[in-house]
This record gives structure tokens, sequence and C-alpha cells, in this order.
């Protein structure tokens, strides 16, 4: 009998089983284990997913800020005991199939996962995570490189100012630098005094130097055992041979040990505390409106797990959607600009919490939005909420945990994540993914009194560990904080005696050394070509013939219907074609066909998993001068709730309202908050859409749709009321030109045998659509411009960009190129950009439907330097300075993004899209017969065609602090940066 199937107390290589829990929402089985020497607790889910994921996790509670749990996390994947090279995990990036790799430190905790189709890949990734994990050799310099070092601007001329480096280091800076990330830092330091979570995991620039390597390998021998591991399997794979694995290479060398993580509740408050913190910005008017107010309450122990669904329930129903009570008034307040980010009920910590509060708030208006909070839910806790929004916001959570996610990572993480707060904090991993018991009984006790309303009273009106806190911008603080840096640093410079500076400088030279080296990676395990599947499958194959503009695409959708339809944007006149974007994103949260935004708002909770709009390109596989644009509507629903879902759909696109001012003006607030928060977690995608707007027309669409120039039209319109009021007729004028069922295209996804319950709701909703006269603007030619773009913003750390024009996706050089960018990013600019230069990233990329070629880096301490490096890139690639395992890794790396799978209704949306865009099977086979013939000589041509020969024609744009950028014109004067502000 399968041990997936055996009875508790059954045994294998060391473990015993202690439960077993069928998972029918799920098709799965759950199987608890322990290691009978050491207990190390082992969770897998047998499924028939052929995305097999690993994990292996610790409670890792640091007692600072020093970041010790992150650097460790960092250098633990440095090198071996069996596999010594100096970075195994990146390595291992490049020479398997992976559909997921990572490691990642939370609050408490540090995990490291990936994923596979391919059972010998996962066998050979699970055999370099459990040696980097429990036998990492944590060499000084590779703490040196990714946590911190002092050295000399020039590392050999110690007459050069000191500076501080190191990979971590110049990610924090980056990540302090968002005063999201701040927020929600400084509330987690005042909301949990006395345990773990007061510190910053990730580490507080200031205190990271204070770690050394010794405190480095004390917390490894600390946290890094089997006592006080835990992991986590999934997939397809027999459990046994995970089992037999980590047996064999990890656990049998150790015993029982008891290892002191475990986390106690945190000690409540005995009265509400206010709390004022400050973040840098540029200017006085960076200043105007950018206070952050955010009030936090310490909720229910993580162990109770009815508890924590109450509370999940509860913050859907007073934040959850513009229908919500709570979200209503902080909203139409206009005390604030939107939500603070990260508001919420948070069960990740032993101790869970809610948050909410407001960003985009005058340092008056600040003062306000405790009050109003505080009052709003007073007034919910006498009204209580209808039992129509009550059913909504279950029926919400019920498809949440029905839905198979997972586009951009494994749904298996899910899963994990899911479960991860009761299984460390209470060895419960159940609770997180069955509602069962626990939803009845909650329907029970809302049905029988005011369960609810006397939640919001003793979790939040009458409860005393709350905290206040106030983010206020500052623009004097980073000029303060550099020149504590730079005096600190001279200070210590000054008093280094002359053993102690030739130390620095023997030390930086060791270091590049190590880092030039060439590696012998003749120890990793790899795959190879041979491993990679010939032939090109339909991710959702095509159900019956298209008719009527609808294609029908089958996938294991758990009983949801997926929806998506294409409607052309070429009827839309160019003038109003800027606008579209904010089209998409106010549609569904404004009135249509007579009900309010707060009606449409409860008829998509409670009917539908959600309903969205968005711009998109669909590139001519063909030309780079065609494309077309589209606006796609998606939606998803259970099958039964099809017809309020095209209902919906039809109220948007027939009988939209536009009128109301005032809504129109928050939502514009939203998006600006929104776009500039992505700023600083996405810098290097602004900037290179920045640069790519130069090159071609479809990249000059996408930028005006979703960049830089997107922010700065919203920062045009807020807060002018004739500006508003023209606003609103141009999203009824593009209403008026875009909604026509002649344009319409549309895809849908299911199980065989369940479209019925689709297509007789979609047929209804195409009667509602107006048939409109051809039309069709083309968008202005474009000459490519080679261009040098500085954009100032608030952030320590650069983005840097340089793109290129490659060749559209049929192109025979396409191949070639896809090769090229992923073993520059691994073989060359990995190294020369982030272990050498201390970014976060160095990476290339090669969008094969744009044709455009990118060389990036993200939260990188250089400029100049890096826009050397890619070009060198170029050069080390145009000269043949790679080997054949470089192009063979390459080729890994390229197919394990091409064949990673996608969610059930991911893969159905990008079969439309192929289908939309001519990209039949065969098209792409050919492309996946043309990567497996790639050269070497086709690489080193089309390094030297598209890089160096064009490189007079490429684009630059950088993303920076307006110092940084004076400093580099200074620099640079014959070819200087032309600058903006964003």
């Amino acid at each position: 009998m399968p041990l997936s199937f055996s009875p508790p107390g059954s045994t294998f290589s060391g473990y015993i089983v202690r439960a077993l829990h069928p998972l029918p929402e799920l098709n799965a089985t759950m199987i608890e284990l322990r290691h009978q020497v050491t207990g190390a607790r082992h969770v897998h889910i047998q499924t028939q997913d052929r995305n097999n994921l690993c994990a292996i996790g610790f409670r890792t509670p640091p007692s600072d800020s020093s970041g010790v749990a992150h650097i460790l996390e960092h250098t633990t994947l440095c090198g071996s005991r069996r596999f010594p090279v100096r970075d195994p995990f990146f390595a291992m990036i490049k020479r398997s199939l992976n559909t997921f790799m990572n490691a990642m430190t939370a609050s408490d905790w540090t995990f490291y996962p990936f994923a596979s189709q391919n059972p010998q890949d996962v066998r050979n990734l699970l055999a370099i995570y459990l040696d980097a994990t429990f036998f990492p050799l944590l060499r000084e310099e590779d703490f040196r490189q990714e946590g911190h070092r002092l050295e000399f601007t020039d590392p050999g001329d110690p007459s050069t100012p000191l500076q501080r480096r190191g990979i971590v280091y110049n990610e924090m800076q980056g990540a302090m630098a968002s005063p999201s990330s701040l927020l929600s830092r400084r509330m987690s330091r005042a909301l949990y005094p006395h345990t773990t979570y007061h510190f910053n995991s990730g580490g507080e620039p200031s205190e990271i130097p204070k770690l050394t390597w010794e405190d480095l390998r004390a917390f490894h021998d600390d946290y890094y055992h089997p006592s006080n591991a835990w992991f986590f399997t999934y997939g397809n794979l027999p459990l046994e041979g995970h089992l037999q694995q980590i047996q064999d290479e990890v656990l049998c060398h150790f015993g029982p040990r008891q290892v002191e993580s475990a986390i106690p509740p945190e000690t409540r408050l005995s009265a509400p505390r206010e709390v004022v913190e400050f973040y840098p910005v540029e200017t006085e008017e960076d200043a105007e409106k950018k206070t952050f107010v955010q009030i936090g309450w310490l909720t229910c122990d993580v162990v109770d797990s009815f508890e924590r669904l109450a509370l999940s329930l509860l913050s859907s129903l007073l934040i959850g959607n513009p229908a919500a009570p709570l979200y209503r008034a902080l909203l139409e307040s206009r005390l604030g600009e939107n939500l603070a980010p990260g508001c919420g009920y948070h069960d990740d910590n032993r101790t869970t919490a809610f948050t909410v509060g407001l960003q985009g708030c005058s340092s008056a208006s600040a003062a306000e939005v405790e009050p109003l909070i505080l009052t709003t839910l007073t007034d919910v806790a006498e009204q209580g909420f209808t039992p129509e929004r009550i059913a909504g916001a279950i029926q919400r959570l019920e498809f949440e945990h029905r839905e198979v996610t997972g586009n951009s990572y494994p749904y298996a993480l899910t899963l994990l994540f899911r479960m991860l707060g009761p299984w460390l904090h209470n060895d419960d991993p159940l609770s997180g993914l069955q509602l069962g018991a626990n939803l009845e009984r909650l329907r029970n006790e809302i049905a029988a009194g005011p369960f609810l309303q006397n939640l919001i009273r003793h979790w939040f009106l009458e409860n005393p560990h709350r905290v206040t806190l106030i983010l206020a911008p500052d623009t004097g603080l980073r000029a303060r904080e550099e020149a504590e840096i730079t005096a600190e640093l001279q200070r210590v410079k000054a008093e280094l005696p002359a053993a102690a500076v030739e130390a620095l400088v023997t030390a930086a030279q060791q270091l590049q050394a190590e880092q030039e080296r060439e590696q012998d990676l003749s120890s990793l395990p790899t795959l190879t070509r041979a491993d990679i599947p010939r032939k090109e499958e339909a991710l959702a194959p095509l159900y019956g013939a298209i008719e009527q503009g609808v294609a029908h695409f089958v996938a294991p959708t758990n009983g949801i219907g997926y929806v998506a339809g294409h409607f052309s944007a070429e009827r839309v006149p160019p003038n109003l074609r800027p606008f579209l974007p904010l089209w998409c994103a106010l549609l569904p949260q404004l009135g249509a066909a007579g009900s309010s935004y707060v009606q449409i708002a409860e008829r998509i909770e409670a009917q539908t998993g959600g309903i969205q709009f968005s711009c998109e390109i669909l590139d001519d596989i063909h030309s780079m001068q065609r494309f077309t644009p589209v606006i796609a509507m998606r939606g998803k629903a259970l099958l039964p709730l099809q017809e309020e879902l095209f209902r919906l759909l039809g109220d948007f696109c027939t009988a939209p309202d536009f009128s109301d001012r005032e809504r129109l003006s928050t939502l514009l607030g939203q998006v600006q908050a929104n776009l500039e928060n992505s700023i600083v977690t996405a810098g290097h995608s602004y900037a290179a859409r920045a640069a790519a707007a130069h090159l071609t027309v479809a990249a000059r669409q996408r930028e005006e749709w979703g960049g830089i120039s997107l922010l700065q039209r919203v920062r045009a319109l807020a807060g002018n009321a004739e500006t508003l009021s023209r606003f609103a007729g141009d999203l009824a004028a593009i209403s008026a030109a875009l909604i026509d069922s002649s344009t319409l295209h549309f895809g849908v996804t299911a199980e065989a045998g369940k479209f019925a319950a689709i297509d007789v709701p979609l047929a209804h909703f195409q009667q509602r659509l107006p048939l409109l006269p051809a039309s069709h603007s083309v968008p202005p030619p474009l000459s490519p411009q080679s261009v040098r773009l500085g954009w100032s913003f608030n952030t320590p750390v650069n983005f840097v960009a340089q793109v290129w024009t490659g060749v559209p996706l049929a192109h025979p050089d396409g191949a070639a190129l896809s090769l090229l960018a992923k073993m520059l990013r691994a073989a060359y600019l990995h190294r020369e950009i982030r272990e050498k230069g201390g970014a976060y990233g160095g990476m290339a990329s090669y969008d094969a439907e744009s044709g455009l070629f990118s060389c990036l880096s993200y939260r990188d301490p250089h400029l100049l330097r890096t826009l050397e490096v890619f070009v060198a890139a170029a050069e080390w690639g145009a000269r043949g300075m790679f080997s054949a395992a470089d192009l063979e890794e390459a080729l890994l790396a390229v197919f394990a993004e091409l064949d990673r799978p996608l969610s059930p209704g991911g893969c159905g949306a990008r079969e439309f899209a192929n289908w939309q865009q001519g990209l039949t099977l065969e098209i792409r086979q050919e492309c996946r017969d043309r990567l497996l013939a790639v050269t070497r000589n086709d690489l080193m041509r089309v390094a030297e065609l598209y890089l160096l020969e064009q490189r007079s024609q490429s684009a630059i744009s950088v993303i920076a602090g307006e110092e940084t950028l004076l400093r580099a014109n200074a620099e640079t004067k014959e070819h200087p940066f032309t600058l903006a502000r964003i």
C-alpha cells in the first residue's frame, strides 16, 4: 500500500504517519508525518499535479534587526559540503527545468521552496537544498558579499572614501526606501513590543553593519536543525522517494535536540498607543498629502482556528470591497487618497492582527482618521451587516478556497502559505486548508445572534492593544541620514590603524579574486537537452469549432467558468486612447444600469470571483511594425452563477455611470497611490518601458498604458473639477466608441461537458451589445530614437535599463536572442552586477512577443558602471567568451520558463491570446525546434548584429535619486541624461 494511503502509525524510513486527511476540494490527500529520531515535521499533499513542489523551512525568530535570518538565507546558498561551489543556487537555476526556485525570509520563519515537473530534477534540486540548508559552508567571503562589508570606493586605493557594500545591505536600503514597506515594519515594531515581530527580520540598514560572521554561524547552529525543521512536499511523485532521500542525505546524521524557537503570545498593552515615524521625500511638493495613518489591533492567537476564520470574514465585510462600510467611510471622507498598504487581517504571526488606515493624507487631515475609523466601527457594531452582505463575503471566501491559482508561482506555494501559521505555532496544518466544521459553526453563530457585532466590540472597540501609527514625510531626512553615514564612515576610516587598512584592501582583493575565479561545477547535478520535451502541447485543448467569435478551452477548473473577451481598441480615437487604462481601472468600481457603485460591488462579491478590464497589446508575430491594441474583459464565477456574471458584464458595457464626480476623484486618487507605491518595487520595469517607448510603436503604447506616462496623466487629472468633468465625458466617449459586438471575440474555459452553463448567458450578453459601423484609427509612426533618460525619484538605489530592438516572434533569430538573454543573465550579469556590484539583481531578457532585448539592474548602488557592464556583456557574447555548458544551461533556462505551468484559468487565457495572435500550435512547434537548434555561432552572430552593431540605436533609461543623476551627468558631459522627475 502506498504510504500516502497508509493508516496512522505506519512507519517508513524513520518516519511515522501521524494523520491522513482527505482534501476533496483539491482532489488530494494530506499526510502528516514526524521523523521518529529528530522530530522533524513533514506534510505531504498527494495529487495528480505534475508540478511537484518541495520546501524546507525553519522557525527563525530574530532577537534584533541586524538581518541575520535574511543574510543567512542568502549565505546558505553560497556553497555546501557536497556542493562546494560559490553559488549553487544560481548555478542550479540554469541546470534544471525548475518551474520555481527561491528562498524567503519572513518575520519568524525561513523557507526554501522549489518546484519542477521533471522527477530527476526534483531529486537533484532536493539534494542541493538539503545540503545547502543543513551543511552550508558559510564562508566569511560569502558573508561579506551577501551581507555587508567595508570597502574603499576604489577597493585597492585606501585614499578613496570608505563605503559600505553588500547585496542584502543594498536590498534593504531599497526596501526601506518604500514608505509601504516602512509602514509595515514600523507597525509591526509598535504592535509587538515584546516578541520577535518587534524586529525587522530583513534587516534595518542602520543595524545590518552590527552583524558579525560569528553571529551568522551561531544563528545557523541554533535554528537550522531537523528538530526545528518543517518539510513540505506536494505533487504526483511518491512520498516514499522524498522521505528516503531526506533520511539518507540529512536526517540520519542528526539526533534529537531541544531547539528554543517557540514564540510566545505577545504581552497585551493596557492602553492604546500613538507612534509617529518619518520617511524621506525630496521636495516640499512631494510632501503634500503624503502622510500615512494606520491603526492596528492585536487580535486572537493563531492557534484559534475558528476565531481566525471569523476575523478573516469580518475583515472582508469591513474593508473587502467598495461596498464595505469601513472602506466606504474612509474613501468617501476624502481625508486621504487610498487605503493604506497592507490593510486587512494578518494571521501569519503567533498573535494575529488587523490593520486599517489611509495614505495620501495631509498633515491636518491625518488627525481625523482615527476618530473616523472608531466612529464607523461603533456604527457597524450597532447596525450589523445585511444577510446579503454576509452571504456574499462567505461566497467569496469559499470561492478563493476552491479556485486553483498559480500563474506567477506554483499553486502548492499558496497552499503552504495558507497552512504555515497554524502549522508552525500549533502543529495544525489542516485548519488553514479546510473550512469545513469551522465555517459551519460560523454560519450557526451568525444566525444565532449579533456574533459579528460582538467581534467588533471585543477585538476593536474594547481592545486596549491598539496602535495608531502616523508615517509622515520629511524633506530633510534623507540628507541627514546620508550625512550621518558619511560622517560615521569618515570617523571609522580616520581611526583605522595601518594594519586594518591593509586588511581591508587584502579582503577586497580576495573577494574579487573569488568572484572572478572559474568555478568547477562538476559536483552539481544537471539535466541535459535530452530532458527537454520535444513536442509543443496545447495548454488547454480547444473544444469543438470556433463559432460566432467564441472559442472553448478545456481545463480542470474545479467547477469554475472563466471568460475572457477582447474588444478592439483601434475603434477608440487617438486623443482618447491614453485614457483607456483609467477606463479599465475605474469601470468595475463605478455604478451601472441604475445600480450604485455600492450595489455593483455587492453583486460582484456575492456572485463572482472577480471582474477585470485591462489594456493589452497583441503583437504581430511577423512584423514589429504592426500590433493590435485590445481591451481585455475577464470574469470568473461558479458555473451556476454565470448568468449573473454576464449580466454584470453587460451592465458595464452598455450602461456605465460616469456621472459621480466624487467617486471618479476618489478612484483616481487610488490609482495614483498604487502607481506611486509600485515605482520602488518595480523600478526596473518602469525604466525599461520608458526606454522601449522610443523604439517601437507597440512599446510606446505599452508605456502610455502602464508606465511613467500613466502616472503623470493621473496626477494631471487629480484635484481639478473642470478637468474631472472633461474626463467623465472622455470616459463616456470611450464606451461609445469601444463597445461593439463586431469586434468582440471570446475565450471561455471550463471542464469538458460544462460549457452550456456559459454559452447561454454569453449569447444573451452578445445580444445586448450594439453593432457599430466599422471604424479604425492607426497610431502615428515612430522613428526609433537613441535616448538617455534620467528619472529622478525618491530612492537611495538605482534601476538601470538599456533596450535594443530585436525581431518579431516568428523570425528565425528570435530563438538565438532568447538563449542569449538567458546566458548573459546567468553567466555574466549575475556575477558582474550582483556579486561584484552589490545590486539585488542584474538581468537580461528577450521578450519574444515585443521583439525587444533588455539589460536591467534592480536596487543597484551603481549607475554608470552598470551601463558599462551591459556593453561588456554584449561584447562577451559576440566574441564567444562562453562555454558549451553556458549554451546548454541557457537552453534549459529558456525551456524552464517556456514550459512553466499555468493555473487552469491561466491556460485558457493564454490559448485564447495565442488564437487571437495567430500563434498556432504549428508555429509554436517551429519556435521550439529553432530553440533546440541554436548553435554557438548563432549566439555570437545575434550578439554582434543586434546588440553591438545597434548599440547606438539602443535606448537607456534610469530611475535614481536626483543627486545621483546630477553626479552621473557631471561625469559624462558628452552623453548626459535628459532629466525629468517622476
